[in-house]
This record gives C-alpha cells, sequence and structure tokens, in this order.
C-alpha cells in the first residue's frame, strides 16, 4: 500500500482561507453555539421515539427542534438547506451569478456499492435540496455527494483544494451531513449490535446534524474584503484494510498515515499540532484504532499542553458531518483562544476502509 492513497498540502499551492461557517446539530444551531455548548460540557443526548432490540427507548444527539416524525432524508435536506442559505446569503451580493462548487459529505450507505434504491433516492434528494438552496440566492450551483461517511469531509476537502489551486473554482462549498434518525437505519445498526443501549456498552450513541464552510483562495479572499476565519493546510486520505467489517486484524495504518501526511506542514515548519479533534466513540475498534495511529502521528509534534478531545463524547456519531464539526468548532475556538491553539487537526473513521485527516491554521 503506499504512503499516501490521496494529500493536498497547502504549501504547495495558492493559500486557501476559510472565510465562513456555520454548523447546526442537537448541540447547538450554529458554529458558535457549538463550541460555547461543549465548552460548557454540555451535551445533546436525549431520549428518542426508536426502541432498541431490548425495548429500551434509543438515546440520540438528534436536532430536537425539528418534528419528531420528518423523515430521515428530509431532515438531510432541511439540514442542507438552512445551513447554504445562512452561509451564502451574506456574500450573495458579492458573487451574484458565480459559479459556486459543493463538496458534501454523506453516509456510506447512500454508495452506489450498497445498492439500495431508497438510499439511492435519498442521496438525490439532498443533492437536489442543496442545488436548488444555492440557486434560490442567484448562483450557479454545482453539487457532488461524497457517500463516504466519517472520511468524506477530506476526500472533499482534497478536491476542494484541488479545484481551487488549478483556478477551475475561485470560490466553493465545503461540508458534510448526516442522520440516523431513520428507523430502518436504527433497526439495521440494532441487528449489528453497534448501538449503545440496554445492556450493549461497546456500542455508539447516533448524532444528527450538518456544517458548512465557504473556501476561497486567499487572493479572492482579500479582493472581496472577506474575513479570514482560518486557513485550509493540509487534506489527507487512506485506506484501512483491517477495517469494522474486514477479518484482517485492525493495524491502524489508514488513520495513522491520513494524520501523518495531513500534519506534515507542522513537520516541515517545526510547529506544534495544538489541538486534535477525533470521531472515536466507545467501540472496542474504534478505540484499539486510535490507540494505535494516535502516538504514530502525533508523538514528535503534540506537547503536555496540546488538547485532544473526541466529538462523539458530547455530539454523538455525526457521521459525515463529524469532521466538518470539529472544523468549525476548531476555528471557534481558535479565535477565542479556547483553547490556545494556532493548527488543528481533524480526524475522520469510516465504517468502511475510507480514513481521512484534515488540518486547519489560524
Amino acid at each position: 500500500m503506499p504512503l499516501l492513497s490521496g494529500a493536498w498540502d497547502g504549501r504547495a499551492a495558492p493559500r486557501l482561507t476559510i472565510v465562513g461557517t456555520t454548523a447546526w446539530n442537537g448541540l447547538g444551531a450554529s458554529a458558535y453555539q457549538t463550541w460555547a455548548f461543549r465548552r460548557a460540557e454540555l451535551t445533546a443526548f436525549a431520549e428518542t421515539p426508536f426502541r432498541g432490540p431490548s425495548g429500551a427507548r434509543l438515546t440520540m444527539a438528534h436536532i430536537r427542534s425539528m418534528p419528531p416524525r420528518t423523515p430521515c432524508a428530509d431532515r438531510m435536506g432541511a439540514i442542507v438547506n438552512r445551513l447554504l442559505t445562512e452561509l451564502l446569503t451574506p456574500v450573495a451580493r458579492d458573487l451574484g451569478g458565480a459559479r459556486i462548487g459543493l463538496s458534501l459529505g454523506l453516509p456510506e450507505r447512500m454508495s452506489t456499492d450498497v445498492r439500495d434504491k431508497r438510499q439511492q433516492k435519498q442521496k438525490r434528494d439532498v443533492e437536489a435540496e442543496a442545488k436548488r438552496a444555492i440557486e434560490r440566492l442567484g448562483m450557479e450551483a454545482v453539487v457532488e455527494g461524497i457517500p463516504r461517511g466519517n472520511a468524506a469531509f477530506a476526500f472533499g476537502a482534497l478536491q476542494v483544494g484541488h479545484a481551487l489551486a488549478s483556478g477551475a473554482l475561485e470560490v466553493a462549498v465545503l461540508g458534510g451531513v448526516d442522520s440516523y434518525y431513520d428507523p430502518g437505519v436504527l433497526e439495521s445498526l440494532g441487528e449489528q449490535e453497534r448501538l449503545f443501549e440496554g445492556e450493549n456498552l461497546d456500542g455508539f450513541i447516533p448524532g444528527e446534524g450538518g456544517a458548512l464552510m465557504l473556501v476561497a483562495r486567499h487572493d479572492v479572499a482579500r479582493r472581496m474584503r472577506w474575513p479570514a476565519l482560518g486557513h485550509l493546510t493540509g487534506a489527507a486520505v487512506n485506506d484501512e484494510i483491517g477495517h469494522s467489517f474486514s477479518d484482517i486484524p485492525c493495524m491502524g495504518l489508514g488513520l495513522s498515515r491520513a494524520a501523518i501526511a495531513a500534519t506534515e506542514p507542522l513537520r516541515a515548519t517545526k510547529s506544534a499540532l495544538d489541538w486534535w479533534m477525533s470521531d472515536m466513540t466507545p467501540e472496542t475498534y474504534r478505540v484499539h484504532e486510535f490507540q494505535l495511529a494516535w502516538p504514530r502521528a502525533a508523538s514528535d509534534i503534540m506537547s503536555p499542553q496540546s488538547t485532544l478531545e473526541h466529538l462523539p463524547t458530547y455530539l454523538g456519531d455525526l457521521g459525515a458531518a463529524t469532521m466538518p464539526t470539529g472544523v468549525a468548532i476548531a476555528l471557534e475556538g481558535m479565535k477565542r483562544r479556547a483553547p490556545i491553539a494556532s493548527a488543528a487537526l481533524v480526524t475522520g473513521t469510516s465504517w468502511g476502509v475510507d480514513r481521512g485527516a484534515v488540518l486547519v491554521t489560524g
């Protein structure tokens, strides 16, 4: 296996600036609220109408302001619609009829490899809602859903990084949306004994939400006089052959290689990694994989003063929305020096082979 199955290094391309962020999840209705409530040590967990295999009501970190009977695809469409409207309305006049690219991370179950017609329709519905939301603001939309689950954001970052650096686009939206609020999805997870419920402690608590960011080349951001919230400095993806559905023992190589590649700009400048946010859940497999990857990727660049945290601890597993939510939280935290950080790494571990990492700097 090659060291990198895909990487983007901001040192070798025009600087990419993040000029806007937005997020919505069970904890907060914005990136700022999510950061603030997380800092206050609140969680998004609440009881749902659904029951697990044991008959106990399932706990989720869902968006409780949504009607409880709204189906999963409609919930995801509503999240994307709201986030795009909030993100792009302030810059709509500047962009006019510009061509906007959207790389949107989606759940793995929507992949064509799964061959579930219902999930394929949901993917098309979410993409269509995103396209309509952009076009309502007077812009041309090029939307691509990336159904790679927790690591999807890193694949989108590679795509956006290359498109902006090559001049194919001047501005792009990058993010992800996901929801487990679906009886069929929860039933399947229950059959796999993956849900945290009853006596099954080796499971995860599902979440729901989305996060988006507006990314532009640095020269474009300066010309438009947009605020520089941070910079997309590195991104990498890799495969894990010993994934959760494989009979091969997990070696943590995919996550290790992605994290090392994404943080290469820090090693090159002898800078420290101040903050690492992962999507590690209490599942034994996920804990084992992170324990293998963390010392390999961080032993030489993280100090005892650096911050390490796991997003599902208070947001549940946000799936494809985990990494962009982590980046949004990182930008809010670096802006307010809580924690004190100038570089943050966010990593994602999909259920299948995909692993991803993205580095943002202040």
